[in-house]
């Protein structure tokens, strides 16, 4: 009895946080932190053209799902398409986390 109670509790603490994950209020937040994330990440790389036009590139595409987040389209979305677009997000948030550990030092003088 124990073991089947417990099993349930498990099985609702994770549809809460999957629901909780894949929520618009969380996407929100994973855009504003790539959004930031570019920002930063083009600031250092400011002597390469090709990486600012990526930038400018993560900034529009932050600003196409922001405006999506804000229509009920996407709360019509299937839960396999909202995974997919997690999975996209977070994997941007780790190239672009890469990205600002590899920028080169912006002088050549020890601090």
């Amino acid at each position: 009895m124990r073991g089947w109670i417990s099993k349930c509790l498990h099985v609702l603490r994770a549809r809460v946080e999957e629901r909780r994950r894949l929520s618009s209020g969380n996407f929100r937040k994973m855009v504003q932190d790539i959004r930031q994330m570019a920002d930063v990440s083009g600031r250092l790389w400011i002597q390469d053209p090709d990486f600012q036009e990526r930038v400018n590139t993560i900034h529009a595409e932050m600003d196409q799902l922001d405006n999506l987040l804000a229509k009920r389209s996407f709360q019509a979305l299937s839960r396999e398409k909202k995974q997919e677009l997690h999975k996209s997000l977070q994997v941007s948030k780790e190239e672009l986390i890469k990205s600002i550990r590899s920028a080169p030092c912006p002088t050549d003088r020890i601090q």
